[in-house]
């Protein structure tokens, strides 16, 4: 369930920025019955804190989804079997098709189903890019906020489709 949840998070993060990004074409549909293996070098759970840690080049797959980071953390609510937030912090690295997205920490809580990426956020799609301090998925609204501090700026480079030669 939590493995599910995560990945779904993570295909949400790199759609809704391809709609930002890039006006492409719908993707295949994600398949999400597809196993899910999570790896790392530890593994912490403890059932007081409702808390599940992964540490050490930590790699989550689920078909064409990767996540890596150096620690994830899976927030439980009182009842276990549900997840809270997820936490993912250092070098964090979503790579799905042809989208990436890297910052230094994302946050997915799932009740209001938000991202936040924080820490040089930024996603790519192809030769597209935007940046920012701060990333924000609203992923029931389909709405997404982009900031940075006074001392930078938000920075996105969008690449024109190439326009086919009509014969």
């Amino acid at each position: 369930m939590m493995g599910r949840l995560l990945i779904f998070m993570l295909l949400y993060v790199l759609c809704g920025f391809g709609t930002i990004v890039s006006a492409a074409d719908k993707d295949p549909e994600f398949d999400r019955d597809q196993p899910i293996e999570i790896v790392s070098q530890h593994l912490e759970m403890s059932e007081l804190q409702r808390q599940s840690i992964f540490t050490g080049e930590v790699v989550a797959k689920q078909g064409e989804m990767t996540l890596t980071t150096d620690k994830l953390t899976v927030v439980f609510e009182q009842d276990q079997d549900v997840v809270d937030h997820l936490v993912a912090l250092g070098n964090v690295k979503v790579v799905y098709l042809d989208r990436t997205a890297i910052a230094e920490k994302g946050v997915f809580y799932q009740l209001e189903e938000k991202l936040i990426l924080t820490g040089n956020a930024k996603v790519t799609q192809g030769e597209n890019t935007i940046s920012g301090d701060e990333i924000i998925l609203f992923l029931k609204e389909n709405r997404s906020l982009v900031k940075s501090s006074e001392n930078h700026r938000v920075r996105a480079t969008i690449i024109p489709e190439k326009k086919q030669d009509k014969k």
